[in-house]
């Protein structure tokens, strides 16, 4: 050969071979540049790395923070001196130790995701006590760790790096001073051990979670070779974790009762890498099979990766009651869905009740705490997917139940609500919900007072004949609240609300005094604005009057106790409290303070119920105000939360939906074969006695269309005139003009009884026997029906005080 092999590019020159000498000046041509690219990359400012990087392990998004690496030399030199220089130019933070006390404190205090250690010969036992030590240490685990060993000639053969993989080292790295060599080692491990470590972290994080979830997951290769099952799993099939990990889990699947075709469709849907759901009858140990809604997913490596690597289980235990002819092959349907990612993922359905069942005691938290809406819907698609003609009657009838529900959208109970803990951790998270304290016994004397002690208390003593003869007309549905309005001075709310309030016990049931009621009912009274044309204490004692007229009901005298209805009375009073004249929409349109407060959501039903309560407990300007002072603290809690339910409840963007809910409720309620007609047939609970008592003050709050004709037009120029001054401000200011239609008094009106109104007061009406209020209401609907442009309407939009001045 002309040329040695050990020649050097620095001796091309003296190749007499051209072919080689050709070679070798590019090999040193490539030499000096990469030379050069080195000499100006360590004259370049070190990389400014950001503060963390994103990750992605399956659909997890992980963010990873920069790599703190821990150099451990006893001896400063030229290697230490060149990963020195590489931590600083790729921007990681580093640290340096001489000792094993220095390098465990300075572990201790920080954690480093890379410890780089000399293991060269002079300080080789120090470094392995080191990593032993790291090994020992479960918070160390994750430590990705580099053993720095002496060079090895280039005659020798190369060493094993088993010793140094017993030790505990991740890697080992030859000595070499040169920079970049100890730069490029750092990011490797950066982006390969370390970013590895993490998403291994968030894997041992899920297996804690199948470890403690109440359902049976197991996980397979594609062979079915069981690789892990969680403790539920053991539970619902009675093997333990050492009898099934190595084994197939196709043995548990007994195939008479399940059938060969239900089995096959599984493996094929399986070898298709495609998802699989059906009910299935499980074997289990020493016990007799049960019946299990199965669910295989398939776990592919890679996006776009056709063949899964393993799939996982989950199995949920049926009620016992299911019927196992519903495990007829030919019940079951596959359905395709088009997953985000491409693939084709199938299930398959059954139409049998018992497989979809949703009362089902087997389903464990993820599932029972579903919102009866999810559980229907979950249903409906069941069947969609079928694409059967025949619906099972059972089937039909759960779907109805739930609809019925009065909490269409509130998540149903669970096992955990009878562990107290759980419960009081629902609590806490659900604003208190739970059990209704008792209100009996001393608490409550009775539902209504008698007249005489009315007639007894020193305001009644000191009334003025006009408004003393007025309020004995209190109980009749026409009631002329103008009137109270013009002979109390504009104060109708006060006079009116001591009157009922006493009538219904509050002086007795609330231990308040009668000083105390007054100056409170002042208080909330000069806390509505009289500027308002509408939304102002004649309006709350309006409500105020319609809402007892409601509690007189014996329908609502059997189902609710005192406490409600005084609960209810004291909604109606500080319902609209401190309304600034302007609806929601227009207070966020403009960006009112109140908006930004409660985020644009009820702004004003959340003020006036927080009115309500500040200027109740927290007055500053009086003494002696707070009405609630004397009661027990769980009984004004659960009032508390009470009347700010029932204020909310006026926000006029919820009234399809709790106008659904009752008429669910008293849907189901009418549908009893037996028993007494009315509200008699529902049971008691505090969930049907909300959803009373929100009903009643929604209805007192737009029950004008449904008084008589005189009382509904003084009412109607009223809301008019305000929202009038609303609209002008808007056009003012160039806002969105929110109710354009208010222009108009009839068809203002019409709008409003037609959509809100009368379905809801008939509802309503109904279920109180209050057949004649229902007349009014459709007499006053056709009165503002006969009113068009052949026939216009002759009154002129005034701001009356007495109905009969309309």
């Amino acid at each position: 050969m002309g040329c040695a092999a050990s020649v050097h590019a620095s001796d091309s020159s003296q190749c007499k071979d051209p072919k080689h000498k050709y070679i070798l000046q590019d090999y040193d041509n490539t030499i000096r540049a990469v030379t050069e690219q080195s000499r100006k990359e360590s004259e370049e400012p070190p990389q400014k790395q950001p503060e963390k990087k994103e990750l992605r392990f399956g659909p997890v998004k992980l963010l990873q923070e920069i790599s703190r690496v821990l150099l451990v030399f006893p001896v400063e030199d030229g290697q230490s001196e060149a990963f020195l220089w590489a931590c600083r130019k790729g921007g990681f933070a580093c640290s340096i130790a001489n000792s094993l006390e220095n390098a465990m404190d300075t572990l201790d205090k920080r954690k480093h995701h890379i410890v780089v250690i000399d293991m060269r010969l002079a300080v080789y036992s120090i470094g392995e006590q080191i990593v032993r030590k790291i090994r020992s240490r479960p918070s160390l685990a994750s430590v990705v760790t580099l053993a720095v060993c002496p060079a090895i000639p280039r005659w020798c053969e190369e060493p094993s790096v088993r010793p140094y993989l017993d030790m505990g080292f991740n890697r080992r790295f030859l000595e070499n001073h040169d920079r970049g060599a100890c730069l490029n080692e750092i990011v490797m491990m950066d982006s390969g051990e370390v970013s590895t470590g993490l998403k291994l972290s968030v894997a041992n994080t899920l297996f804690q979670l199948l470890e403690e979830s109440r359902d049976s997951f197991d996980i397979t290769d594609i062979d079915g070779i069981c690789s892990y099952v969680n403790p539920s799993f053991e539970k619902l099939a009675g093997f333990k974790s050492v009898d099934m990990v190595g084994k197939s889990t196709d043995t548990l699947l007994n195939e008479e009762k399940t059938g060969q075709g239900l089995i096959e469709t599984m493996q094929r849907c399986k070898a298709e890498g495609k998802v699989w759901e059906g009910v299935v009858v499980h074997n289990r140990k020493g016990q007799e099979p049960i019946s299990v809604e199965m669910k295989v997913m398939p776990v592919f490596d890679a996006e776009g990766n056709n063949l899964p690597s393993h799939f996982v289980t989950c199995r949920l235990e049926l009620n016992p009651t299911v019927c196992r002819s519903c495990l007829n092959k030919n019940q079951y349907n596959s359905t395709t869905r088009r997953m985000s990612n491409g693939r084709v993922r199938t299930e398959s359905s059954n139409t049998s009740i018992n497989s979809i069942s949703v009362n089902n005691n087997s389903r464990r938290l993820s599932k029972q705490v579903d919102a009866p809406i999810i559980k229907i819907i979950t249903m409906l698609r069941s069947i969609q997917d079928t694409g059967s003609q025949q619906l099972p009657a059972q089937l039909i009838e759960n779907v109805m139940a739930m609809l019925r529900s009065s909490e269409l959208y509130n998540p149903g109970s669970n096992s955990l609500t009878e562990d107290p803990e759980a419960l009081g951790f629902m609590d806490g998270l659900m604003e208190g919900r739970g059990t209704r304290p008792s209100v009996t016994g001393d608490t409550i004397l009775s539902h209504r007072e008698s007249t005489a002690a009315f007639n007894n208390t020193s305001l009644m003593q000191s009334l003025p004949t006009l408004i003393k003869e007025n309020l004995t007309k209190r109980e009749e549905w026409d009631y002329d609240i103008f009137e109270l309005e013009r002979l109390s001075s504009h104060r109708p709310l006060f006079y009116l609300g001591f009157d009922i309030l006493v009538e219904f016990g509050i002086l007795n049931n609330f231990k308040v005094e009668e000083t105390t009621l007054r100056n409170w009912l002042g208080l909330i009274e000069s806390s509505y604005r009289s500027s308002n044309t509408y939304h102002n204490s004649t309006h709350a004692a309006d409500v105020l009057q319609a809402s007892a007229c409601f509690c007189r009901s014996q329908c609502m005298e059997n189902f609710l106790d005192p406490t409600d209805f005084l609960a209810l009375l004291i909604a109606s009073i500080c319902h609209d409290i401190d309304h600034p004249g302007r609806t929601n929409a227009f207070l966020c349109n403009v960006g009112h303070e109140l908006a930004i407060m409660y985020n644009d959501s009820a702004v004003l039903e959340s003020h006036h119920s927080a009115v309500t309560f500040k200027v109740t407990c927290q007055s500053a300007e009086q003494k002696n105000v707070n009405i609630f002072k004397n009661l027990e603290p769980e009984n004004f809690k659960m009032i508390r939360k009470s009347i700010i339910s029932m204020i909310l409840a006026t926000d006029m963007t919820q009234h399809f939906e709790h106008y659904n809910k009752f008429l669910a409720v008293n849907l189901k309620c009418s549908s009893t074969e037996e028993g007494e007609e009315g509200m008699a047939q529902l049971p008691v609970t505090q969930e049907n006695k909300s959803l009373i008592l929100r009903m009643a003050i929604k209805c007192a709050d737009i029950s004008n269309p449904s008084r008589k004709i005189s009382l509904a037009r003084a009412w109607a120029h009223r809301i008019v005139l305000e929202y009038r001054d609303q609209i002008a401000e808007e056009k003012s200011r160039k806002l969105p003009v929110s109710l354009p239609s208010f222009d108009d008094i009839p068809r203002s009106q019409v709008f409003f009884v037609h959509l809100f109104a009368r379905d809801l007061l008939t509802a309503y009406y109904e279920f109180l026997e209050f057949g004649h209020l229902t007349d009014q209401l459709n007499e006053t609907s056709e009165y503002w029906d006969s009113f068009n442009e052949e026939n216009p309407y002759p009154h002129a939009l005034t701001l009356s005080t007495s109905s009969t001045s309309t």
